[in-house]
């Protein structure tokens, strides 16, 4: 798919430009807090519901966490699509350590589902992505920075992408990602493609094995897994697959137990971890879980964790850190509960 409308790369939006479905009020939004549970308290394993992020509903965003200069975790939730399935440029930010979310600079073009985010050098880097339907994907790379609310626009992708999974290697952008509507659910093998910020130029590795759905992922030991859904007809069967790129080869691992896409994923202490989503069942249609996957590295192995306290589809999840811990905070779809906390 050719986009007509490429823009010079480098180019900076400020913090007045306006795109799509976005709210950019210039006060942050007063919200219920809920009341903080002492650390101590806090068991292992659990979930805690957190100040919902407010506005629109909105799901399949990208999530990106950054320290900020406190030393706290700030998750940016960037664009999404609405329950009607319109795209949204919105960009929120969600505090961790004060509990609280503020509106940020919004995305320079509205999108939803796009390859996800990645963070390199305190800077969010946000590829392809959908506008206001499946057949309109977008080409672009937009780098944003925290410090300086501001967007740019960087090299574009070899081509439209939507879908996808972004994972940091060795600070360059590993993404793995749908180029057509078919891509995503006719079960062809899908394009990775490494981006190197020092060079600004993108790199065509390798195409993955045959993936049916949208990939869900994150990095582990330097190296990149991701699931995939077969097609109903040959029966429930989630594949976990990794790829090393110092072989550029890709190897298959232990099937996922409850086989889903459109979920919430994150990796965090050597494992991955699965939240949610909607499973494809024998007969073609979709249900949605709440099952917590967790996939060991080590031991190659899955074992199953504390189900998400509601079955929720079209989700985002980041790593964030409470008093140096890890957790992972999952975010999307209609409030109360459109932003949870998960302990490991």
């Amino acid at each position: 798919m050719t986009n007509h409308l490429m823009r010079p790369t480098a180019l900076v939006l400020s913090l007045l430009v306006s795109a799509g479905c976005s709210e950019t009020p210039t006060q942050p939004e007063t919200t219920e807090v809920p009341t903080a549970t002492p650390e101590f308290a806090v068991a292992t394993n659990s979930w805690l519901t957190k100040a919902d992020m407010f506005g629109t509903t909105r799901g399949s965003m990208a999530t990106a966490t950054v320290t900020n200069a406190a030393g706290q975790s700030v998750l940016y939730a960037i664009g999404g699509a609405t329950e009607a399935g319109g795209s949204l440029s919105r960009v929120q930010a969600y505090n961790v350590a004060t509990n609280t979310w503020t509106y940020r600079a919004p995305m320079p073009v509205p999108l939803f589902s796009t390859n996800g985010a990645g963070v390199i050098d305190g800077k969010i880097y946000v590829s392809g992505g959908l506008r206001q339907d499946r057949h309109a994907s977008h080409i672009g790379l937009y780098m944003y920075d925290p410090a300086t609310n501001t967007w740019t626009r960087k090299r574009d992708m070899p081509t439209n992408t939507w879908g996808g999974v972004t994972g940091v290697i060795n600070n360059q952008l590993y993404v793995l990602t749908c180029e057509r509507e078919e891509d995503c659910y006719g079960g062809d093998p899908l394009p990775l493609y490494r981006y190197d910020p020092a060079t600004d130029q993108w790199a065509l590795l390798a195409f993955s094995p045959t993936q049916d759905r949208q990939p869900m992922g994150a990095v582990i030991g330097g190296k990149l897994y991701f699931t995939g859904v077969d097609s109903p007809f040959s029966g429930p069967n989630g594949r976990l697959t990794v790829y090393d790129p110092t072989t550029n080869q890709f190897t298959a691992k232990a099937p996922v137990p409850t086989p889903r896409f459109e979920g919430a994923y994150e990796s965090a202490g050597g494992r991955l971890y699965l939240f949610g989503g909607r499973q494809l069942n024998s007969d073609g249609s979709l249900t949605r879980v709440q099952t917590t996957s967790v996939y060991v590295a080590a031991t190659n192995t899955w074992i199953t964790k504390a189900p998400i306290p509601t079955a929720r589809g079209s989700l985002s999840a980041s790593r964030v850190f409470v008093a140096g811990k890890a957790r992972i905070e999952v975010v999307g779809g209609s409030r109360p509960g459109n932003n949870l906390q998960y302990v490991p």
